[in-house]
């Protein structure tokens, strides 16, 4: 049994290097470093498909699971198979919303299948083994590790772009700090890989990736400070706040230092010329979208102009990404699981008895609202940031499941006392009720 846990575990760690936003796939099939949707790239990911289905079918009780694992994530996924109905290209968003469907359905199997430790410390090995090779990238294969397009020199190793390694190393570092902030991981290990991820963040020029990782630093060091009482409660509180003020006063009136300081310039590097026009384009089809996936596709599509003349394939914010990907609905849905995350992460690092599992949600919904603001990080299919995002929901409507069905089993057994001492002539005096074989209930793995 532990070999065939070893190659469990072994396979889900090369799921999540696949979804990691790198030029592998296209590299390892024979493609180029510069298209996604090449056709080896195309066969990889049904290989990785293979696996996935692999995965959950060993696990026959927790496949059932899978689809009520987070009902508010399945309503995403229906509405984008839905979406080919009124979609500009039905093919492409079929196609994509099957990628969409597989790569939310691994995120529920790590959520359901794993411990929290487990799952935070398969995401740092995929994610250093990545890593690692972006390392190796910069230095033998510099064609491929350094950019050499519109940020000359910047690091981006063995990800599609500067912006993606960011992303997945604020990811790294965050599963690095909690497994060192909990002891969950030897430090001897944890640490070199700290600096080694926080490295390749400077070094790619991405100063949202920078930014996000001061973040987290910050949100899982400071989360202790909303536990105990009002005395020491009301003072952190206070102090997150007037930092918050000092924040928002410093950007609205240095904002264009700023900008520059992080290597942006007033337009965000031409995203305000790009939102104008995706603005307009959510305005022509408010209510419904242009379809999952569709609007980016194609040479004479409603996104053709920057897709051909600009090389962009996406909005650079979340929320309008989602708007033209899936309408309204997809926004509200959207709005619903990042307030899951802020809203239900928060309260429990307050109230729960363990804070160490909420603290990695909160952290993850903040990391992902600030991320969201200048990228495409929601409803991705083959994308860690929907995967961590998804993972972060699941857990926490299991935690709430966990805590109703405990408090229900102890009302029953409460109820099953109160009887037996009001039909006992003794009352409570001599003996409890009867035996039940029941001691509690177990909390699954």
């Amino acid at each position: 049994m532990k070999v065939l846990e070893v190659l469990e575990k072994s396979i889900t760690v090369f799921c999540i290097v696949s979804f990691g936003g790198s030029v592998l796939p296209a590299l390892l099939t024979g493609g180029g470093a510069t298209d996604p949707d090449a056709p080896g790239a195309v066969i990889y990911f049904m290989a990785v498909y293979v696996m996935i289905l692999g995965l959950i079918a060993a696990r026959p009780s927790l496949a059932f699971r899978i689809p009520t694992g987070s009902p508010a994530v399945s309503l995403i996924v229906a509405l984008a198979f839905l979406s080919a109905l009124w979609s500009i290209y039905p093919d492409v968003t079929l196609r994509r919303a099957v990628a969409f469907l597989f790569t939310t359905a691994f995120a529920v199997y790590l959520a359901l299948r794993y411990t929290f430790p487990e799952i935070v410390r398969m995401l740092a090995t995929g994610l250093s083994i990545l890593m690692v090779l972006s390392y190796v990238s910069v230095f033998a294969m510099p064609a491929v590790g350094l950019d050499h397009e519109q940020h000359v020199g910047a690091w981006k190793g063995v990800f599609w772009q500067k912006n993606v390694t960011g992303r997945m190393m604020v990811w790294l570092v965050l599963c690095l700090l909690w497994l060192d902030w909990t002891r969950e991981g030897k430090r001897w290990v944890v640490r070199p890989l700290l600096l080694m991820a926080l490295l390749l963040i400077v070094m790619s020029r991405s100063g949202t990736g920078l930014v996000t990782s001061i973040l987290v630093a910050g949100l899982l060091l400071a989360s202790g400070f909303v536990r105990g009482g009002i005395r020491s409660f009301a003072p952190a509180m206070a102090f997150i706040l007037l930092v918050a003020v000092i924040g928002i006063t410093s950007g609205t009136t240095f904002w264009h230092d700023i900008l520059y300081m992080l290597g942006r310039d007033p337009t965000l590097t031409g995203r305000t010329v790009l939102w104008e026009h995706t603005l307009m384009s959510i305005q022509d089809r408010f209510l419904l979208g242009w379809g999952y996936g569709a609007y980016w596709y194609g040479a004479y599509g409603p996104g053709s102009t920057f897709t051909q003349g600009w090389g962009i394939n996406s909005a650079h914010n979340g929320w309008m990404e989602a708007w033209l990907d899936l309408g309204l609905p997809g926004v509200i849905l959207t709005a619903m699981l990042m307030g899951r995350l802020l809203i239900q992460g928060f309260g429990a690092i307050r109230y729960s008895e363990n804070r160490a599992e909420p603290a990695w949600i909160f952290t993850v919904g903040c990391a992902l609202l600030l991320i969201s603001v200048s990228e495409s990080v929601f409803l991705e299919r083959h994308s860690l940031n929907w995967i961590v995002l998804v993972i972060a929901v699941t857990r926490l409507v299991q935690r709430r499941r966990w805590a109703k069905m405990q408090a229900r089993m102890e009302g029953q057994q409460q109820a099953t006392y109160a009887a037996y001492a009001s039909s006992s002539p003794y009352g409570t005096s001599y003996g409890g009720p009867p035996a039940t074989g029941w001691s509690g209930p177990v909390r699954p793995g």
